[in-house]
């Protein structure tokens, strides 16, 4: 019922009422006030009825606004004669002069017009009244609509932002990837150029010595021992040139794919690859090497950098010998090979050397910053251990230094079947 406004309604049909009283009075109606207030009653319902019809009116019919105040106005002179018929025997509701001695026609024309002066003071009110109350309404759901198209756009931009988002954290982690790889392959890339420098210091400084004594040979017109110097030379540096190759083709390949190509390696024929590099020089030392690892041993890795763990290994163990014999061997261990090269003690102790791929490496070993980089061969076995997944360990023992390599997959015969020499 708030539609119809029933506050306003009875406000306006109490005015009304009311204001006819002191005509009413005037002329005398008020010696019988059952009639008067009874007439009143029936006016003020009357009022009601207009103001109702009038709503029903605006609301219930589909037509132009005129045509509907039209209908309202004339539904005003038709509720005024059915009020004054039903109740005029009762109460005489009609003042300044009384109505029932005159025609019918006469009644009914006074009767609507009086409820069409009615009808002009309510039904334009009520016509503006719900003018701008639709106004006002549509004015909110306009509002409604902006807000709901805004929670909508809202919702879409969020939507796109978290698209976004996604993308860009997705580009960030490619990025981030790229970089780590970008990185390992700088880090790689630089290792092996430090193990170019490092590990032919050893070789060439045989092959300087060899040239010397070479030429002396010549001088002293010793030619046949200065043939076989420079034979020795020569072998020397086809070594060299066969490491530097491998280093190369390995540095070229990670720049190129930027990943490790894993393979099975056959150990014993890698290590007398490597071993041939240092043949002069634990010839010239008076250095044994001895291998005792089975022919087809073979382990999952990368040829390249293990062999250039293999090469440093070799390379410290030869310089920290001098007379003795350096040995190679295997065994199985809780399911893992361990490889170990293994040479004498010789020299004056050096300090502990830290963390080697997580152990500790104690004892002697020439592993000292201060004595000509020869440290930087066992960074190098330690960084690139840890690419291969392979654990490494230097320990000493009684009267040996003993360097450790763990490989997790392997295949082959026997380990320590036989014993292989150069």
């Amino acid at each position: 019922m708030r539609k119809y406004n029933l506050q306003l309604g009875a406000s306006m049909a109490t005015v009304v009422t009311l204001a006819i009283v002191p005509v009413r009075l005037s002329e005398g109606q008020g010696a019988n006030m059952v009639s008067l207030v009874g007439s009143e009653i029936v006016i003020w319902l009357m009022c009601m009825a207009t103001w109702l019809s009038s709503y029903q009116t605006y609301h219930r019919l589909r037509l132009a606004k005129w045509q509907k105040i039209a209908i309202a106005l004339a539904l005003c002179a038709v509720i005024s004669n059915l009020f004054f018929l039903a109740s005029f025997r009762m109460f005489e509701d009609y003042p300044l002069k009384s109505m029932r001695d005159l025609p019918l026609w006469i009644i009914t024309i006074r009767l609507s017009l009086r409820g069409l002066l009615l009808g002009l003071i309510m039904v334009p009110i009520i016509f503006l009244l719900e003018t701008e109350r639709e106004r006002q309404a549509e004015a909110l759901k306009r509002e409604r609509d902006r807000a709901i198209e805004a929670e909508q756009q809202k919702h879409v931009l969020e939507m796109l932002v978290s698209e976004r988002t996604a993308d860009l954290e997705e580009a960030l982690s490619f990025l981030g990837e790229s970089q780590e790889e970008l990185d390992h392959q700088v880090y790689l890339l630089t290792r092996v150029v430090a193990s170019i420098a490092h590990d032919v210091h050893a070789p060439l400084q045989y092959i300087i010595s060899a040239t010397k004594h070479t030429g002396k040979l010549i001088g002293g017109a010793e030619l046949e021992q200065a043939a076989e110097s420079n034979l020795q030379v020569e072998r020397g540096l086809d070594n060299m040139v066969v490491f530097m190759q491998n280093l190369l083709e390995f540095a070229k390949s990670q720049i190129h794919r930027g990943a490790l190509q894993m393979g099975n390696v056959n150990l014993a024929a890698l290590i007398r690859q490597k071993a041939g590099l240092f043949e002069q020089i634990l010839s010239s030392g008076g250095n044994t090497l001895r291998i005792f690892l089975d022919e087809k041993l073979t382990v999952h890795s990368n040829t390249n950098l293990l062999g250039v763990i293999l090469h440093n290994l070799l390379d410290n163990a030869t310089k920290n010998t001098s007379g003795g014999e350096i040995e190679i061997s295997g065994e199985v261990v809780d399911e893992r090979l361990c490889l170990y090269i293994q040479n004498p003690l010789s020299g004056t102790p050096l300090n502990d050397t830290p963390g080697m791929n997580g152990h500790s490496v104690s004892g002697q070993f020439a592993f000292n910053p201060g004595m000509n980089g020869y440290g930087l061969g066992l960074v190098l076995v330690r960084d690139i251990s840890a690419l291969l997944n392979v654990d490494f360990l230097i320990e000493a023992a009684p009267g040996r230094v003993v360097a450790k390599l763990a490989f997790p997959e392997f295949s082959g015969a026997e380990i320590a079947s036989e014993k292989l020499s150069l």
